[in-house]
Order: C-alpha cells, then structure tokens, then sequence
C-alpha cells in the first residue's frame, strides 16, 4: 500500500480499548488489507443515512472498527479469500466474541452499527440486523440514549471556580478552556480551537466553527455577563497572530494531551470526582433550559407539564 494514501493503515491495536487482539495489522492478510482500504476511500465521509458528511473522527472511527472486526475474525480462525464473502456467521462469531470479552454495551452497539453501514458498502444492503442478534444476552447491546444521571459539575457538588483556581496556578490556557466550555457550552476540542478575535464576527452572538462534530457550525447566543466577560478575557489572552489563546508552537494533539494532563493533575477526572470537562457543556445546557422555561430539566427533577413539545425539543 502506497505511503501517501489518504487512508493510513496503522500498525497496533486497532479494535479499541477492550479488544483482546491487539497486533492489529499484522492479523489482516494483505488482500484484505487493500480491499478495505479501496472500500474505505470509496466511502470515507458518507454517512450512513443521509447525504451529510461525516467528520474526521467519525471517519478514524470507522476504519478502526472495521480493521479492529477483520483482526478479530481472522485470528479467531476464519478464512474467508475475501471481505466481500463476509457471513452471518462471521458476524455471529466477532460479536460473540466481544460480548465474552466483556466489552461494553455501548461499544458493541457502535460496531454492529458500523459493520452495518460497511455491509452495505458492500453490497449486502440490510444484511445486518438488530444489534440483539448478535449477542447471546441481549443487555451485551441495550443501552440507553436518555440520560439517567446528570453529569453537571454542580450536580455532583463540584465548586467550579474552586478547581478553576487551581487549574490556573498550572496553565491559563487550560483554564480559559474550562470557562469557555462552561460559558458558551462548547466540547473541549471547540473550546481548544476556537479563536475568540475571529469567530466573534456577528453581534450578540459567536460562531462555532472548527473542532464541531461533522465540521457542522452553529452559532452561540451571548446572553448573559459571565459570557461576556469570559469572550472578553480570552481574546486578551489570544496570540496575536494565530488568535488562539494556546501557544503557536503545539500541535492540536500536544494541546489535547497538555488540557487533560493539566485536569489530571488537579484531580478533575471521572474515577476521582465523578465529573469531566463534558459536564460543563451538560451544566451549561441545564442553564440555558432554566431560562428557557424558568424550570429545572427533566434530569434534574423538572417537570415537563405545560410545556409544548415542539418548544421542548427546540430547547
């Protein structure tokens, strides 16, 4: 396979976090190899539904369970000459596998539905069904798309601006990311990227741009003090030439690496506190429901009596 293929193959565990068979290339014969490589960039920004596009991470996501799947079917002793003979039953056989390796619900899920969309890729259009097939305990694929328990920092009896004091003493940048995800709602690789001198360009309102899910953008209303007096701050902070208010000379990974490093350090993690930089997008959402509809969310205990379900979901 030719070095500057846009798909880049890599060598190393290629199934997630969980899968046993972690050799990752090495496991794959090489027809394989190159037939899903020419499937892959056939269909590398698709989405499965629609005519949208997908993001980068949603792409590299695709490639390593599709990679990660062909791993674990060739080392558990199949012998197909092709992926284009692939087989209920060798489904059967990779998602066994899985559930008695102990991988999670939800990682499960997500790799039938993309063995799903490659199927179809294939040719063999609605050959995968129900995610419960494939499993021989049926909680191995349920997982819940609502919510059970909020992730808000407050939630959780988290002092924001306590943490936010030591954070600072470590890396202004790293804690200027913290109160942008809080005060505009944003996920951490938005909050990273974002550039607060040039994407401010509509009044009363900022632009989201780079680091959003599937490269869509959106626009955050600006409302309230603290928001203000956050954009206000960041762009004092921001580098004069690039306007982002990390150092010029990282890369987006070493600044990704260096923000969770940083919350690492000061205790800001799940297994010690219970919350995530994420739950400062949820505790903004909380926020930006109360005012809509001057009660607490669903999640919170609010009550959803009155309230027109058309305006429900817009909130």
């Amino acid at each position: 396979m030719a070095e500057n293929d846009n798909i880049k193959l890599k060598h190393g565990r290629v199934d997630g976090k969980n899968s046993k068979h972690k050799s990752g290339l090495k496991r794959i014969p090489k027809k394989w190899r190159n037939e899903i490589h020419l499937v892959l960039q056939a269909n590398r920004d698709l989405a499965a539904r629609s005519t949208k596009k997908v993001g980068n991470e949603t792409q590299e996501k695709r490639d390593t369970v599709i990679l990660g799947f062909f791993s674990d079917l060739f080392a558990l002793g199949n012998r197909i000459q092709s992926i284009y003979h692939i087989k209920q039953k060798h489904l059967l056989a990779v998602f066994y596998f899985l559930e008695v390796e102990g991988q999670s619900p939800s990682t499960i899920a997500n790799k039938i539905s993309i063995m799903r969309t490659f199927c179809n890729w294939i040719g063999k259009t609605d050959m995968v069904k129900d995610s419960s097939c494939y499993v021989k305990n049926i909680s191995s694929v349920k997982r819940s798309s609502v919510a059970q328990e909020g992730k808000s920092w407050v939630g959780h009896g988290v002092d924001f601006q306590k943490l936010l004091a030591q954070v600072q003493q470590k890396d202004l940048s790293v804690a200027m990311t913290l109160e942008l995800c809080l005060a505009f709602g944003l996920r951490v690789r938005e909050a990273i990227m974002f550039r607060p001198n040039v994407e401010h360009t509509i009044e009363e309102l900022i632009s989201v741009r780079d680091g959003t899910k599937g490269d869509r953008p959106r626009y955050v209303p600006i409302e309230l003090h603290v928001q203000i007096d956050v954009l206000t701050r960041a762009k004092g902070m921001a580098d004069g030439k690039t306007d982002f208010i990390w150092k010029r000379n990282m890369t987006l990974e070493q600044k990704i690496n260096r923000f969770y490093t940083v919350l690492k350090a000061c205790g800001i993690t799940l297994h010690q506190i219970s919350v995530s930089a994420h739950g400062l997008r949820h505790q903004y959402m909380h926020q930006s429901y109360k005012s809509i509809f001057d009660r607490e969310p669903p999640i919170k205990g609010g009550e959803l009596n009155g309230i027109d379900k058309k305006d429900f979901h817009l909130a």
